[in-house]
């Protein structure tokens, strides 16, 4: 009885100690959360994104729908604080829309308008490709094997409230995520995910009209996410994480 008593006992130590060892190895793990990306000032930023007008870029409306700029009856323009704004006519594109989902039939004119720090990445939205860099949470340390992004148009209307400018409108767009472990996820990409932007537009007038509905314009992140706990335990899960980038209006 003693000597299984001694083995019991000397088993639990060797445990302990593989476990104290591993949660050594882990704690000086050298993790790279995200890459630094280089700081822009503002009026560079504009003058960036004016150069994607200028040189004629092709700008996903949806991921299976391009607009080609110059294009007929379409206006495309970089605002003064930077963001990208679309208006359209154009039948062609407008019966590709409607062709795309039904939020669209009898649509008259389309308008989008994209936050300045995100009108680089929508418009190469189709060469993306996610971080290989990992984050750690206390124990766990958090990497994303595979993925999809995508630019959706959200099925929930936005609610915008007026400023103190007569003809403008403002939106808050909160960030949403499928789960904790996703909410910690967006650590790990490289362009900072924020918690919520707020657009403003200068088209009250045309906000307030019967015939015209707003919808957020996102990001919508769909990976999947492996968790290892203390280098011993692996766990995976499908995440997704929906960033608000913009706003779309739909005038019928």
């Amino acid at each position: 009885m003693a000597g299984e008593h001694v083995i019991k006992k000397f088993t639990v130590i060797i445990i302990i100690f593989i476990i104290a060892i591993a949660a050594v190895v882990f704690f000086f793990w050298q993790v790279d959360a995200e890459e630094q990306t280089p700081k822009v000032t503002k009026s560079e930023l504009i003058e960036s994104n004016k150069v994607w007008v200028e040189n004629k870029a092709q700008i996903p409306l949806q991921d299976n729908i391009i607009l080609s700029i110059p294009a007929a009856n379409t206006d495309a323009t970089i605002a003064t604080n930077g963001d990208l704004i679309i208006d359209s006519t154009n039948t062609e594109i407008l019966q590709e829309l409607a062709a795309s989902n039904s939020r669209y039939k009898g649509i008259k004119a389309y308008r989008l308008r994209i936050e300045a720090k995100k009108v680089s990445e929508y418009i190469t939205n189709a060469k993306y490709r996610f971080p290989t860099t990992t984050v750690q949470e206390k124990l766990t340390n958090y990497e994303i094997t595979s993925g999809e992004r995508t630019v959706e148009t959200e099925n929930t209307p936005v609610k915008f409230a007026t400023t103190t400018n007569p003809n403008e409108i403002a939106a808050t767009l909160k960030t949403t995520y499928s789960s904790d472990d996703a909410e910690i996820a967006a650590n790990i990409f490289n362009s900072k995910i924020p918690d919520e932007i707020t657009i403003t537009d200068d088209t009250k007038d045309l906000a307030t009209a019967k015939n015209v509905t707003i919808y957020p314009k996102a990001f919508v992140y769909d990976f999947m996410l492996q968790k290892n706990t203390m280098l011993i335990f692996k766990d995976q899960e499908e995440a997704m994480i929906t960033e608000p980038i913009g706003i779309e209006y739909i005038i019928k």
